[in-house]
């Protein structure tokens, strides 16, 4: 063999090795981002972190499989894709594909909202008055019989926006359970709002001993001849553009570390701000999943969870039997946050008391630029 041949083999077993070793190094890491949602977030600082990768450890992958089509390389386009079906379950998370189902029994069905309204762009993001009449108008125009509203704002001042008189003369039939985790100068007040069309008794309130801007609220409403809980929940976001200070002693239900929350500085690494607020996220969910657990009721888990489908947290959920109705009946990404990243973070769980009969999410010029979530719809039947 010539001086160059050896060269140019000695440089394609290098680049065949090379690539060898970066698809078993990308698939350890797509199963590890996995299985890290099993563990919980405290454990150790990279988890969330880790888990949070997923999808694109996963993007990667898709990579590999068409690189190994192009390349005829069969053995290794074999591994890719049983690895591919391995994950088809989470794939369907990301990107889903389903049909609409009829209910033959169409006088025990329901139609649920969910809609993260950015206080009704009360900080003029867009337009505040535009903007306001827009939401009104798209709630007005596609209404649905249960609708529950995060970063819900309102105001008994007479030059501010009284966002919860104008939702009743809009829907006098319907039933209001509110609650406002904020109230600045006695009339502003910023929290959760769910309208009913049947009746609602028991409304109740779930305050977060760890956040002041996040909560939950949850109403048990007379259907038929049933009574559903629905719980309206708003969890604690990631911060990823905001300024926060940490320190690394502090614990997430320590007052000094709820106060730290506050203080604009620097600010923490990306690390520390995923592993910090997925703990306070985490134990909001844990107190929620505590008082519905025990519940007997047909239950709805409604809201902005601030989190993607490949977390500790959504593990839980359906550890404990809670089927998302988007990869029930939902189609396509589902993206529901629109704002510097696209993510899908607005859900709608229910119990085996439900079925979901369909699924959107309105992303359509009418929800285009009305907030920065847009709104999720879905049918559910109550099961006999």
């Amino acid at each position: 063999m010539s001086f160059v041949k050896k060269i140019i083999f000695t440089f394609y077993t290098l680049v065949k090795n090379i690539f060898q070793f970066s698809f078993f190094i990308s698939s350890i890491l797509l199963f590890t981002s996995y299985y890290s949602t099993f563990i919980h977030p405290s454990s150790f600082i990279l988890l969330p972190f880790i888990s949070l990768l997923f999808p694109i450890f996963l993007l990667v992958h898709f990579f590999w499989i068409i690189f190994f089509a192009v390349s005829f390389k069969i053995r290794h386009l074999v591994i890719a894709l049983l690895i591919l079906i391995f994950f088809f379950p989470q794939i369907k998370e990301y990107y889903n594909i389903s049909f609409a189902e009829k209910s033959n029994d169409l006088s025990n069905t329901i139609s649920v909202m969910s809609f993260n309204v950015k206080l009704f762009d009360l900080y003029n993001w867009q337009n505040s008055y535009q903007t306001r009449e827009k939401i009104f108008e798209y709630v007005k125009n596609n209404p649905a019989d249960i609708m529950c509203f995060q970063e819900f704002y309102t105001s008994e001042d007479s030059g501010d926006f009284n966002n919860y008189n104008d939702l009743k003369k809009l829907f006098p039939h319907y039933y209001f359970h509110t609650a406002y985790f904020i109230t600045l100068r006695g009339n502003d007040h910023w929290g959760l709002l769910t309208m009913s069309k049947y009746p609602i008794i028991n409304p109740s309130v779930v305050h977060f001993n760890n956040a002041k801007n996040n909560g939950c609220i949850y109403s048990d409403i007379v259907f038929n001849k049933d009574t559903i809980r629905v719980f309206n929940i708003h969890l604690q976001s990631y911060s990823l553009f905001k300024k926060k200070k940490w320190k690394f002693n502090q614990k997430p239900d320590n007052e000094n570390f709820f106060q730290a929350l506050d203080k604009t500085a620097k600010g923490a690494s990306l690390i520390e701000k995923i592993y910090y607020n997925n703990q306070l996220k985490t134990q909001q969910a844990e107190t929620i999943l505590h008082i519905a657990q025990p519940s007997h009721y047909p239950t709805l888990l409604v809201g902005d969870f601030n989190d993607i489908s490949n977390s500790y947290l959504m593990q839980q959920l359906k550890k404990n039997d809670y089927k998302d109705a988007f990869i029930e009946k939902g189609n396509g990404f589902g993206i529901t946050y629109h704002d510097k990243i696209y993510l899908r973070i607005d859900y709608i769980f229910h119990n085996s008391a439900f079925q979901t009969l369909d699924f959107s999410t309105e992303n359509n010029p009418q929800t285009q630029n009305i907030s920065d979530h847009y709104p999720i719809k879905c049918i559910l039947g109550l099961k006999k």
